[in-house]
């Protein structure tokens, strides 16, 4: 009979993969002890064979006995392994085609909830726990509702999902580690705590209260916050974070623009150096402070002044004399030999030129065009930060 060894391997393979970290390290001293003990017995063997000329060559035939049953063994073990391992799928897809899943307002939601590895399933939707905040948050104020709908109130419906993650949080150290990673981040309780209960809740609460803008339209921004754009800075998502920086900076500006002001009236659409002269200070600092600690101080607000002073001999009032942008264009990387970028030649990546982002707040071009810059926007940066 030719036993099928990649077989067996693949099968091994999977199966050690199932293990936990406890049952690796337990196998893995096993497994050492054991070969070690099998080596030294066929360094000791075959020099008993060596001296004995073959005087006893019974000992062959032991060996070769004992590593033909210790092979067949394995052999039996593995596929006992396999076959339990079908049986159990068969058993979980049976399971799931003859389970309904739906949530009704009676009866025990948790048992509709199973959060595996790096997943969260409640209600068939899938959460990927290894997502931005921000997009958790949304699924979760999603499930949230759908709850409602089915005649939960919305405490209980934030309870029914704050209990299973903190009961999973308790089986699973990767849950537990995000939750309270979570928790630090964005709840507005600095109180330390180990109850998964309470952290999971805090989770869940901060998830409805979470805001951010929208990926295609200008959206309502909470004044103050910045989730999303700390998230895609920390990521090294530069360009996002570009688009995220002219997003929070229109909308918080906006409604602090006066009643009369065009730009509140019939200029809705349009973006001038008004919205940074209305926009609180603490805001523009905050922006400036996320760019300066993700970029170890290459790009932000801050460094594009600190050139633009070093260029004007301190002075605000050259943003008009195009010699002066033309040498900022070529210091932060804006122009190249002699014209300014097309939109598409931004570099966005952390080697980019000092003060070279961020930029789409002061571009007055299309993504066809080459940069055109507002530098009145500029100068009352300048002034402002």
């Amino acid at each position: 009979m030719k036993i099928p060894i990649k077989q067996i391997c693949r099968e091994f393979y999977l199966l050690s993969n199932r293990l936990s970290l406890v049952e690796k390290l337990i196998y893995c001293s096993f497994g050492i002890v054991l070969i070690r003990s099998i080596y030294l017995t066929i360094i000791n063997l075959w020099q008993t064979i060596i001296t004995s000329i073959l005087a006893k060559s019974q000992i062959i035939y032991a060996i070769f006995l004992g590593i033909l049953i210790f092979g067949l063994g394995f052999y039996l073990y593995i596929s006992r392994v396999k076959y339990k391992q079908n049986s159990l799928e068969e058993s979980s897809l049976n399971d799931d085609i003859n389970e309904p899943r739906n949530i009704y307002p009676e009866g025990n939601y948790n048992e509709n909830i199973n959060i595996n590895g790096d997943y969260i399933e409640i209600h068939g939707d899938v959460i990927n726990i290894d997502q931005n905040f921000s997009e958790v948050a949304q699924e979760i104020r999603e499930l949230i509702t759908e709850l409602q709908n089915q005649g939960y109130s919305e405490e209980d419906a934030k309870t029914e999902i704050a209990t299973e993650l903190a009961e999973e949080a308790r089986k699973k150290p990767k849950v537990r580690k995000k939750l309270f990673m979570w928790k630090k981040s964005f709840s507005t309780n600095t109180k330390k705590t180990n109850d998964e209960n309470e952290v999971a809740r805090e989770v869940v609460t901060s998830a409805t209260v979470y805001s951010h803008t929208s990926s295609k339209d200008f959206t309502e921004v909470v004044s103050g916050c910045y989730q999303k754009l700390d998230e895609l800075l920390k990521a090294r998502k530069w360009e996002e974070a570009d688009l995220e920086t002219a997003k929070i900076i229109y909308v918080i500006s906006h409604k602090e623009l006066p009643e009369n002001s065009p730009y509140k009236t019939y200029l809705t659409n349009s973006f001038g150096s008004e919205y940074i002269k209305v926009l609180p200070r603490k805001d523009l600092n905050n922006i400036n402070k996320l760019w300066l600690k993700y970029s170890n101080g290459r790009f932000g607000f801050s460094a594009q002044k600190r050139i633009w002073k070093r260029l004007g001999d301190g002075s605000d009032t050259t943003y008009n004399r195009y010699e002066i942008q033309k040498k900022f264009g070529d210091e932060v990387g804006w122009r190249k030999e002699g014209n300014w970028l097309y939109y598409s030649d931004i570099y966005y990546w952390r080697t980019a030129q000092s003060g070279h982002l961020p930029i789409l707040l002061m571009l007055r071009s299309g993504k066809s065009e080459r940069c055109h810059i507002d530098f009145e926007i500029l100068k009352v940066l300048v002034e402002r930060i």
